[in-house]
């Protein structure tokens, strides 16, 4: 597998948190998935979906889902670097939603309406999922771009030369 990240204990750590990211996001799936049969069988609905199912919820899930799919390609075919900020900005949207369907289920599940365990199922997916982004942030974040060294002209990798004076200024 490709190296993410400039430690051999930041890349072992790496993909423990992937894994992890993909099994919560199982336990977002089932427990989205026992609240529709709930609604198919017995017409409940809840977190303000109107009457329109879980359409909101299911969009949630499956970005959730591309995202980590999105994560997964970029770390293990060594694309992390190209698209760091894409990657981490798609996590931190997938975040955002996620804490906010998590604040959802959150109230509904003290509120005590509903099925209890279904609702509580699905709020631990999602905040978990919205955990294990926020490591994924921090790992994919944090990790230094490796400079290369510029060949020809005299100047170590990270400065430029103006004319004939070196300035010293990083370049990043």
């Amino acid at each position: 597998m490709a190296r993410v990240g400039g430690a051999k204990e930041h890349t072992a750590a790496f993909w423990p948190v992937l894994i992890l990211a993909l099994l919560s996001w199982i336990v977002l799936l089932a427990g989205l998935s026992a609240l529709q049969h709930v609604a198919g069988t017995e017409g409940f609905l809840s977190a303000g979906t109107g009457g329109v199912g879980y359409s909101w919820q299911w969009w949630v899930v499956v970005f959730q889902f591309i995202t980590l799919v999105g994560v997964f390609h970029a770390a293990s075919w060594g694309h992390h670097e190209v698209g760091r900020v894409a990657v981490v900005a798609f996590l931190a949207i997938a975040t955002v939603l996620l804490f906010y369907e998590s604040n959802s289920f959150y109230v509904l599940h003290h509120s005590g309406a509903g099925p209890y365990r279904r609702i509580t199922c699905y709020f631990v997916g999602a905040f978990l999922s919205a955990i294990f982004n926020l490591l994924l942030i921090i790992f994919l974040g944090t990790t230094a771009f490796e400079l290369s060294p510029v060949v020809g002209n005299g100047t170590r990798a990270g400065t430029h030369k103006t004319g004939t004076h070196n300035t010293g200024a990083a370049t990043v």
